[in-house]
């Protein structure tokens, strides 16, 4: 019986890794395994190309070791400069700055430097064993960490310098009763008045002296007339003024509020250390010191937001500043008018304050987008959003969006305003209801790489750090070996294409000899901000000097384009011990300039529409784009550019083996070295095309697609020639 002859197209192979699909379901234009490739936008694959040194990089001023904690966060506009950029690398308990808008990047370290360990308190694990978190608000940048106090940092343009950082003191309003509130409808003898009645009472504002009493203050003329009694705290003293606007406590006691109790709050104290005897006057009252720290904060509608404490008492505890005005209010997290007072007490939109989600546990991020705080916390994810799209202190509301919790801070990333994270169950992002404006979270590695992300080791999954190329649209989550012993060391990566919405998994090999690897990811966009020094001339083009001769120019910052958008590689130089600058840039396709890699691509089964008849596959045609950019001298001859190379090999139905590779990248055309024009390659083609034969047989066919050391490739896509018998 004649063989049926058909046909296999695939154009597309972009789809990404998929580890969730069966071999009778496998999507068209996925992979079952790839490593080390790029996938384009133009349907595409590319192998990365190899990890190098900046050019011209240059080392830092500080010693990396394979303890060092190294980690990342960005300054932005800082100095309330547009552009003004810093990368903010700490290194153990220093942070170290660089300015993102100067070539090279590595070279661009500045000379000042902020020591953490100042700013460590009393049982701190140590600046150098806790990773700081970054807010920018009008210029300065705000710095937090579970081993430090929070500060902030100023930046003086004209001297390219920044101030002795300043320690934040956090100040509450104290809403809480701190004695037997059961006592608290009914008078009691000053002589059994325990101390925290007496402070509760000032609390409430008994302290007033305004009463029209001379100097007496509400409680003293109260316990001056009412037989050495306090007063019950049921409702103000005020209310009992009075025709002459006196305090009298006959004409309080005809007011009628039952058991329940006043408002307090008239004390403001530190929140890290509420002394409430030093502020009240009230002796014998134990410190209530909260012992952790902040471990987030971020800018959001115009405040800070802190966040992040490890305490069974404030766990789920935020505070905000007031709307901010000077750096003086970061720490401003009350309300300005006492809630106590007579007149003047009320709540206003601006005011700072505490919000409680009492369900929250371990709060690990803060995160602002548009008009919704989210708070990723261990147990789940919050979201905080204003009336009418307006966050303030009288109106907000608060809706938990996820039962799935954040693994670590450094896991997460905003797309664009839409969030990532790794949670103990996969990665996880955000999408929003078009009316409601609501975010529900969706686990996104489940019906695509799960497999494949479940064997990460827990522990490696702790260490993950994320990046996101917001250019080309691409997340990377760089995370260690199992077992590693390098406090920063970073070997594999996960990309996600936002666009393609494919995952694709790539490896950075070790040095062949040495003791260089990757320590952190960051993103430049290639865009900066520098000082630009004019001239000053009169109208009439005369240069305009001072009475002393010196020559008036005028500094204004100028924002320019720096370099090519790309995801930076901090890393530490092994024959240096330093921190410096790599990318993924070298076209050798080797790492470190020693360590080869490979770049392979398993595609998925294919039947061609028949589970049943078995077949063969006589051709197979396979589409490359040239990369060849001309010649060089090697040697005393001329050898080709950036030369590619394709090796393809087949595995019939479910074999893991595959046969020999066969190449198939060949010109067809003979090319001519122009000696005058060494950039020319003179091929007539851009797409390279190359027909071969596959040999074997079965009910299904994958093929393996893998480089050669030293080479490039860029697939295009193949067709295949089918062949199958009408007796199976």
């Amino acid at each position: 019986m004649p063989q049926r002859y058909s046909q296999a197209t695939v154009n597309n192979f972009v789809k990404g890794l998929i580890t969730e699909a069966g071999e009778l379901t496998f999507p068209e234009g996925a992979s079952v395994d790839e490593l080390n490739c790029d996938l384009r936008k133009d349907g595409s694959r590319r192998r990365r190309l190899g990890v190098a040194f900046e050019t011209s990089y240059a080392d830092s001023s500080f010693s990396v070791t394979d303890t060092s904690l190294v980690h990342t966060g960005e300054w932005t506009n800082a100095g309330g400069i547009s552009g003004k950029e810093f990368l903010v690398v700490q290194n153990d308990s220093t942070l170290y700055f660089y300015n993102k808008g100067s070539l090279p990047y590595s070279g661009a370290e500045e000379t000042f430097n902020v020591d953490l360990t100042a700013f460590e308190y009393s049982g701190s694990v140590g600046a150098e064993n806790a990773k700081c978190q970054f807010a920018s608000i009008k210029g300065y940048l705000v710095v937090t960490s579970a081993a430090l106090d929070s500060f902030y940092i100023e930046y003086n343009s004209g001297t390219n310098t920044i101030n002795t950082p300043v320690a934040i003191t956090h100040k509450v309003r104290d809403f809480e009763f701190i004695g037997d509130t059961d006592t608290y409808s009914t008078s009691v003898a000053e002589a059994s008045t325990s101390v925290q009645r007496k402070y509760d009472t000032l609390n409430v504002g008994w302290g007033e002296r305004n009463v029209g009493r001379g100097l007496s203050t509400a409680l003293s003329w109260w316990v001056g007339t009412q037989g050495s009694t306090y007063p019950p705290l049921t409702h103000p003293w005020f209310s009992g003024k009075d025709a002459d606007d006196q305090f009298d406590p006959a004409e309080w006691e005809k007011v009628g509020s039952g058991n329940t109790l006043d408002g307090n709050g008239h004390f403001i104290l530190n929140f890290f250390s509420m002394d409430r005897s030093a502020a009240s006057g009230v002796a014998g009252i134990t410190p209530d010191v909260e012992g952790s720290r902040f471990k987030s904060a971020t800018a959001f509608s115009g405040r800070v937001f802190y966040a992040g404490l490890d305490s069974a008492k404030n766990s789920g505890n935020i505070l905000f500043s007031k709307l901010i005005e000077s750096e003086k209010d970061f720490g401003t997290c009350y309300q300005v008018a006492d809630p106590t007072a007579e007149y003047a007490n009320t709540l206003l939109d601006t005011d700072g304050g505490v919000i409680k989600i009492p369900e929250c546990v371990g709060i690990k991020l803060l995160y602002s987008f548009k008009s919704s705080l989210f708070v990723f916390a261990e147990n789940g994810v919050w979201q905080i959003t204003g009336v009418d799209d307006v966050f303030s202190a009288t109106t907000y509301s608060i809706n938990r969006v996820s039962e799935i919790g954040i693994e670590s801070p450094e896991s997460f990333l905003s797309i664009d305003g839409s969030p990532l994270w790794w949670s103990r169950f996969g990665i996880h992002a955000f999408s929003y209801d078009q009316v409601s404006g609501q975010a529900s979270a969706t686990n996104i590695s489940q019906t695509t790489i799960q497999t494949l992300w479940d064997n990460i080791d827990q522990e490696v999954k702790e260490k993950v750090v994320a990046c996101y190329d917001g250019i080309s649209k691409r997340a990377y989550w760089f995370y260690p070996d199992k077992g590693e012993t390098k406090s920063s060391k970073f070997n594999n990566v996960l990309v996600l294409d936002v666009t393609l919405q494919a995952f694709y998994p790539q490896r950075i090999e070790d040095e062949t000899s040495g003791n260089t690897y990757v320590v952190a990811p960051t993103f430049y966009s290639g865009y900066g901000s520098e000082p630009l020094v004019r001239d000053v001339v009169t109208s009439l083009g005369d240069d305009v000097v001072t009475s002393a001769g010196d020559d008036v120019v005028n500094t204004v910052e100028s924002s320019f384009q720096s370099g090519s958008p790309s995801v930076i590689l901090l890393s530490r130089n092994g024959a240096t011990n330093k921190l410096t600058f790599a990318a993924f840039t070298s076209t050798d396709f080797v790492d470190w300039g020693t360590a080869a890699y490979t770049s392979y691509a398993e595609a998925g089964y294919n039947f061609i529409g028949d589970l049943v008849a078995k077949k063969n596959a006589p051709y197979c045609v396979v589409y490359s784009r040239l990369t060849e950019e001309g010649f060089e001298l090697s040697g005393g001859q001329y050898v080709a550019k950036r030369p590619s190379s394709l090796l393809v090999s087949s595995a019939w139905d479910f074999k893991d083996t595959f046969t020999t590779g066969q190449q198939a990248y060949r010109l067809k055309y003979p090319v001519v070295v122009d000696t005058n024009n060494l950039d020319n390659f003179g091929y007539p083609e851009e797409v390279v095309t190359t027909r071969l034969k596959i040999r074997g047989h079965g009910r299904s066919v994958r093929l393996r697609f893998e480089s050669e050391a030293g080479k490039d490739f860029i697939l295009l896509g193949w067709g295949m020639i089918q062949a199958s018998n009408g007796r199976f």
